[in-house]
């Protein structure tokens, strides 16, 4: 009985696990995948947020659609071939068993948590050229600006939850991830002053 308790209790654990990888992995992506967007942008100041937002959105949506498929394809068949082996050494069919039906279910459930993290975290640093297309804030310079910003604090947070994770610094975890954008930011602004 207590083992099969603690069999329930580690493989909740590691899908928790796995949830949270994706979760930071693909909002990583998200963010830095907008900051590139909008660094490329600034560059050569695209004055006009609608150019903008489908570039952003247009990315956010690409995202999702791969993150979701990606994962649900992924997922499904390390759970299968862990159910097989389980199959085998149970020496029965096990067809419609609990085991069975949790693979779709907890896939499907990974799947959506690892493309609706990158495309809400994309979606968050397209905010600013949503207001600059509603003329709440200009586009020159504050839209871009205030993206840059919400990506940093979006890339803090990320890094903050993974040293909450390890139980290290927050603050160091915070500081490497806003580095990791910094950098990030700072290639694509060198690589476009290149190629223009």
């Amino acid at each position: 009985m207590f083992e099969k308790l603690k069999e329930k209790l580690l493989f909740a654990k590691s899908g928790e696990n796995i949830a949270q990888r994706y979760i930071v992995l693909n909002g990583f992506d998200g963010v830095l995948t907008v900051l590139g967007i909008t660094v490329g942008s600034f560059s050569t100041q695209v004055d006009n947020p609608a150019v903008v937002i489908s570039a952003c959105v247009g990315t956010a949506v690409g995202l999702l659609a791969s993150g979701i498929s990606g994962a649900y394809i992924t997922e499904t068949s390390q759970r299968l071939r862990g159910f097989k082996e389980l199959r085998a050494k149970m020496l029965t069919d096990m067809e419609g068993s609990v085991q069975e039906k949790k693979i779709q279910s907890e896939s499907l459930i990974i799947s959506l948590l690892n493309g609706f993290s990158s495309f809400m975290f994309a979606m968050l640093g397209t905010i600013p050229f949503f207001l600059a297309a509603l003329d709440i804030i200009p586009m020159l310079n504050s839209a871009y600006y205030s993206s840059m910003i919400v990506s940093g604090i979006l890339l803090a947070v990320l890094g903050g939850y993974l040293g909450r994770i390890a139980k290290e610094s927050i603050l160091y975890y915070a500081l490497k991830m806003v580095l990791v954008g910094v950098g990030t930011a700072a290639l694509m602004y060198g690589l476009q002053l290149f190629i223009l």
